[in-house]
């Protein structure tokens, strides 16, 4: 056949003799890939295959092929031919995922097919729209897994190459598999042909692939079909074959899926170190591919091959013929790397090869016009197969010393990563026993050590007793007089004094001028006082607040006597029954359980506090492990079981003091009743001596305690001369009734917040720690001879984020070292030229740097 000059047949190592800037880049500066031969390609491509397989796409870009055109563009022919392989053709197969083929040499031929699993399904709860497509979700119903989640399931091999059949089925079963991710994939592995198990288990499964095959949980899938094919005299190759682009679906509810295979073309059109191969039919015109309007959005025609499919279907006009002589002599539709021209006809790869070959050398029938002879080098499969080997062996040499740069880095990063998360101690057991030793030692001796106790008392005890004490029952001793403001009578409070311990002056800042003293006068005093009339009360200004008894209502005198009327056992004038004292006792004591809460909520969460900085402190080698987290609960569980227990003690102990008045300590009780008598005494008279004078009273006075011996005899002076000019206290039997409840309140409480105090000083503590030296131990199941290897792996598992997180770096440490040894492997590998394996023809326009359909210039050609 009549060749061109300059456009001979050359062989490979003519190929890569060229200057840098038409050839391809070896290992080192010096070095080009003629320097190695084929058996050094086909390492350097191993390698590729091998490091993609991996998935270090997330650490260093690495040179790949990818298939992209329209749908009935020639793609599933031009794979089948790539790969070397029949592959299905027909019903759409092969077409509704990424297809990632792996091709090398080996003495024997098989073909291992793996499914991997880089998206997670996940259906939403309405049918998909195009509005669900958005950037961060491109995929629907599909969504990307954390690289340390994804998956890599082998298939099925097959090791008979002539066996159409079974290929086309494994393949068609692989996809249905990606497409129905709810159901195992174990259940579309084929069976073999005339195996094992009856007929009809073989139909049940061909049923149900075929009807997940029509009604398929996802119509397309980003996850990836992978092939591994091997055989002798096959080309090194690494490509992905992409579902073809569509503008139309055939369905209206399927519009989505428009822009679903459009993303994903472009995902991996984006690809910065991908060659990009563009499938355009010789048959149509490529203004209308949808292919090339996405390379040119990407910007990605500098690394884009064009592949001329179905040559024979040329039309028969010459302007068809001149359009497509422009583009290959780069005056439309320009690509960096310049256009090959193929055309597929038969059934097998034999055939079709045959026929290629027959139609371009005008041996066969066909209308191919001589215009297109001096581009012969650029016509057939296996140009285009010599030529993307070698192309992404230089891509690859030319990326290596970055890849191993980017690997390194990463590794080291994961390296200090792991010391943040470190793995379990060589002898887990040893660690396990140590930390619960000095658990329960520290613990033990803590909680019975004299500062523990001392903080304790001062933050709880103390408390709790200021906090029983000022709930002591308020009583109003205050004399009514007339007025004209009309209000509830003032409560006072006989144990705050004013500010300065001053008296509260009156609104106007004057003394109320005393009416003439009558004898009438006072008997009208003294009447009213003893009916317990109702009188207005004193202005706004002298009222005070009786905390801490919030909102306990405090008894008048009158009420008091009322109660001694009610209770009063006829023919024993002057006696007071014991059921005027209980009620107004019990009736305060009520008010002890909310105290009583507050002091054992603040005991325990003392205690937890202390607990949990000594097991944080013993078990912090051993936090990100399951015994942390169970120590952790059970000793929550061991606070929360004595919590309940000593709250069911002191209830008791609160009901028994609030059952009836009882104590046996007469000499505490009449010390203690004489001073809140004292105290009443001395504010009743205080109101009694104002009311008399006709003054407004202050509204409280100043403490006994606040006072000096001197000012102390001066009031009491000033008061005895006033008494004596009013007669006899008409309420002294209601003053000692409250004086004695107030006494005894007063020596209930003192020893109520002792006992109680006591059971936690005394009690809990001292129990805590007499149990807590084998708790843990034994709530975890390492006592006696309970304790197996299995149960110690148990206890030091990972808990939680952490330990997945440890687990993500260790399964990525574990995918790129074996990346690192494929790279170092390949480096290791013997650098002495093996020329004579060069025996591949290619393009002689390669040699030169020009490329069919590529501009003048270093990157493109004048054809």
């Amino acid at each position: 056949m009549k060749q061109e000059p300059g456009h001979e047949p050359m062989a490979l190592m003519s190929l890569a003799s060229q200057s840098m800037g038409g050839s391809f880049v070896g290992m080192g500066p010096n070095l080009a890939l003629k320097d190695f031969g084929q058996g050094f390609l086909k390492d350097i491509n191993d390698a590729l295959g091998e490091l993609q397989s991996r998935g270090i796409q997330h650490v260093a870009s690495l040179p790949e092929l990818v298939l992209v055109g329209d749908q009935s563009s020639g793609k599933s022919s031009l794979m089948s031919g790539i790969a070397g392989l029949s592959l299905p053709r027909s019903s759409g197969t092969c077409t509704r995922c990424p297809i990632h083929i792996r091709i090398s040499r080996a003495d024997e031929w098989s073909c291992r097919v793996f499914l991997n699993l880089e998206y997670g399904f996940k259906l939403p709860d309405h049918a998909i729209t195009e509005q669900d497509v958005t950037a961060t979700n491109p995929f629907p119903p599909w969504v990307k897994l954390d690289p340390s989640r994804t998956r890599r399931h082998e298939f099925k091999t097959v090791r008979d190459r002539f066996d159409s059949e079974e290929i086309e089925t494994v393949l068609r079963c692989a996809q249905v598999a990606i497409l129905n991710p709810s159901t195992p994939y174990q259940a579309f592995i084929p069976k073999p042909r005339g195996g094992e198990g009856p007929d009809s288990q073989q139909l049940t499964q061909h049923e149900l692939i075929s009807r997940k095959e029509e009604a398929s949980e996802a119509q397309f899938s980003p996850n990836t079909v992978a092939l591994e094919i091997k055989g002798p005299d096959l080309a090194d190759l690494n490509f992905y074959d992409l579902p073809g682009v569509f503008n139309t679906a055939r369905r209206t509810e399927d519009a989505y899926l428009e822009r679903v295979v459009q993303n994903l073309t472009k995902l991996y059109i984006k690809r910065e170190k991908a060659i990009i191969l563009w499938a355009v039919p010789m048959n149509l015109d490529t203004e209308n591919s949808l292919a090339l309007r996405l390379i040119r959005e990407s910007r990605a025609e500098h690394r884009c091959v064009g592949v001329i499919t179905k040559a024979d279907l040329l039309p028969r006009d010459d302007q068809a013929t001149e359009r497509w002589l422009g583009i290959l002599k780069g005056r439309g539709h320009r690509i960096g790397l310049g256009y090959f021209i193929t055309s597929r006809q038969g059934q097998d790869l034999e055939e079709q090869t045959k026929r290629e070959e027959a139609f371009f050398n005008r041996t066969a029938e066909g209308h191919w016009p001589d215009v297109f002879d001096r581009y012969q080098e650029r016509c057939g499969i296996e140009k285009l197969k010599a030529f993307l080997s070698l192309k992404l062996g230089e891509e690859f040499s030319k990326v290596l010393p970055e890849v191993k740069r980017k690997v390194l880095e990463r590794l080291n990063f994961i390296a200090e990563q792991l010391q943040l998360y470190p793995g379990p101690p060589a002898n887990p057991d040893l660690e396990i026993y140590k930390a619960l030793t000095m658990f329960s030692s520290l613990l033990k001796k803590r909680v019975i050590d004299q500062e523990f106790m001392s903080t304790w008392d001062t933050a709880c005890s103390a408390r709790f007793t200021r906090a029983i004490l000022e709930l002591k029952p308020k009583y109003n001793v205050r004399l009514f007089a007339k007025s004209s403001a009309a209000s509830a009578p003032v409560l006072i409070d006989l144990d705050t004094p004013t500010r300065e311990g001053s008296p509260t002056p009156t609104p106007s800042g004057r003394k109320r001028a005393a009416p003439a003293e009558t004898p009438s006068r006072r008997q009208r005093i003294k009447a009213e006082d003893a009916e317990g009339r109702s009188y207005p009360s004193t202005p706004t200004n002298m009222r005070t607040t009786m905390t801490p008894t919030k909102g306990r209502p405090s008894k008048t005198l009158m009420e008091i006597r009322r109660m001694i009327q009610r209770n009063a056992i006829p023919g024993q004038p002057g006696l007071v029954s014991s059921n005027v004292y209980e009620p107004l006792f019990t009736e305060a004591a009520k008010a002890w359980k909310g105290p009583l809460q507050t002091f054992l909520n603040q005991t325990f969460n003392f205690l937890s506090k202390e607990i949990q900085e000594i097991l944080d402190s013993t078990f912090a080698a051993l936090k990100n492990r399951a015994i942390y987290k169970l120590s952790t609960e059970h000793m929550q569980a061991f606070v929360e079981m004595h919590k309940k227990e000593l709250q069911a003690q002191l209830a008791l102990i609160h009901e028994l003091e609030g059952t009836r008045l009882f104590t046996r300590n007469d000499d505490a009780l009449h010390r203690y009743k004489a001073e809140e008598l004292r105290t009443l005494t001395r504010h009743r008279n205080h109101y009694r001596i104002a009311a008399h004078k006709g003054d407004e009273p202050a509204s409280s006075l100043p403490k006994i305690e606040e006072l000096s011996e001197e000012e102390l005899a001066q009031e009491t002076a000033k008061m005895e001369k006033d008494l004596r000019q009013m007669g006899p206290e008409p309420f002294q039997q209601e003053l000692d009734v409250a004086a004695y409840t107030r006494g005894y309140y007063v020596l209930a409480a003192h020893r109520f917040t002792d006992i109680v105090c006591m059971h936690a000083m005394s009690g809990l503590f001292p129990r805590v720690a007499s149990v807590i030296e084998t708790y843990l131990q034994d709530k975890l199941g390492l006592t006696g001879n309970r304790t197996t290897p299995e149960m110690l792996d148990q206890l030091m598992e990972e808990e939680g984020r952490i330990g997945q997180i440890r687990r993500d770096l260790c399964a990525e440490k574990e995918t790129l070292d074996g990346a690192m040894a494929i790279i170092v492997n390949l480096e290791n590998r013997d650098k002495t030229p093996s020329q004579a394996e060069s025996n591949v023809t290619i393009p002689n326009d390669l040699t030169s740097g020009r490329a069919a359909g590529s501009p003048s210039g270093t990157v493109y050609g004048d054809a």
